[in-house]
């Protein structure tokens, strides 16, 4: 899936709140209907095990205090690397819809 790409390409525009992510996934393509906000906040914690983003607690929100997220240096790394194989898989598909084409 391309959730984790898409989380650190938002890190990678700004720091933001789980929340704040989970809302601007549909610009993505993401169906908010069918993406369960768990799943985003597991791949945080995920990417923050590994090291690729980190998290500190806002005190100053309104309302309960919130993690803000931060994309690290091999969080950047991870991202270009993930947009190469994205590039790849492209040529791939279109590849693929050329070849088709063809037959028609």
């Amino acid at each position: 899936m391309l959730l984790r790409p898409t989380l650190l390409l938002l890190l990678a525009e700004g720091a933001s709140h789980g929340y704040e992510m989970y809302d601007q996934l549909a610009d993505f393509g993401f169906d908010p209907d069918c993406l369960d906000s768990s799943i985003v906040y597991r791949d945080l914690r995920d990417m923050e095990s590994s090291g690729l983003i980190t998290s500190t607690w806002d005190e100053n929100s309104k309302g309960p205090a919130r993690r803000v997220y931060n994309i690290q240096a091999a969080g950047t790394l991870a991202l270009g690397e993930w947009i190469l194989r994205l590039e790849n898989q492209q040529n791939r598909i279109d590849h693929i819809k050329q070849r088709y084409q063809s037959l028609h």
